[in-house]
């Protein structure tokens, strides 16, 4: 089967209709190569295009960008043309799944987080988890680690911060999101993926100064969103053609010292 039709398959005709835009397109390679054996990632970074190309892959779904820019424009500097002749070099066929995930009916990555989170409550499809029972920042931080698992994840305000209605702020959300939550005085607790401290921060900690009991639990770009392309690759797995899928784990991007 061609990679072309598997991804079409995957992102669906229609949502390619209404979103012409896309940033869910083939970023290297030959989009009409015959696939036998699909990777997946979230960042396709040089070890993880050396471990799929050894793995015999043909077609690599990433989430994240390949050459740096949300649409993989070729930048021309030295790094991106490093990168470009490994690319080359593995042959590989890179096809990104990124805007189709998010945005395609319910939030893909937010709905398996919820899943794997594990607290038992209504889920808007987007952005709040209304839990059956009240939890605290410190509870939430601690349950991530072993649900998920992520490397790390740290507190921004206050860690006894209780509440009902969890924010999903996963990946590099929109500023407009954490305005939302700041302003949302039946949420206290929000998770994050990756945020500019000074803007998203520092403003739940001022919340929790003037008496608005409020934190962030921040656990990383790749640590917020992994987990859903792990599903991903669980649910393709044979089934187109019977080609195998394997996941390959581009780690976090912080070391822990």
């Amino acid at each position: 089967m061609r990679a072309s039709d598997i991804m079409l398959d995957i992102i669906g005709e229609e949502f390619l209709r209404e979103h012409p835009d896309t940033v869910d397109t083939c970023k290297a390679g030959d989009p009409d190569r015959e696939v036998a054996r699909i990777g997946v990632c979230m960042t396709a970074t040089p070890h993880v295009i050396r471990e799929a190309a050894a793995w015999g892959a043909d077609l690599l779904i990433t989430h994240e960008p390949t050459f740096y820019d949300h649409y993989d424009r070729f930048l021309g500097d030295k790094l991106s043309q490093q990168k470009k002749a490994l690319v080359d070099e593995s042959g590989l066929t890179i096809w990104r799944y990124h805007d189709s995930m998010h945005l395609h009916g319910e939030d893909e990555i937010s709905r398996e987080f919820v899943e794997r989170l594990g607290f038992p409550g209504a889920f808007d499809g987007r952005k709040r988890l209304e839990m059956a029972e009240p939890h605290s920042a410190e509870e939430i931080a601690k349950r991530l680690k072993t649900a998920l698992p992520v490397g790390t994840a740290r507190i921004i305000g206050d860690l006894q911060a209780t509440t009902r209605r969890l924010w999903l702020l996963l990946g590099q959300t929109g500023e407009e999101w954490y305005h939302d939550f700041f302003e949302d005085s039946d949420a206290a607790v929000a998770v994050c993926g990756e945020l500019c401290e000074w803007k998203c921060g520092e403003p739940v900690r001022d919340l929790t100064e003037f008496g608005t009991p409020k934190a962030m639990v921040v656990i990383g770009h790749v640590g917020s969103e992994r987990f859903g392309m792990e599903a991903l690759c669980r649910r393709i797995d044979g089934q187109y053609d019977g080609a195998p899928t394997r996941y390959f784990e581009c780690g976090e991007l912080y070391n822990a010292v």
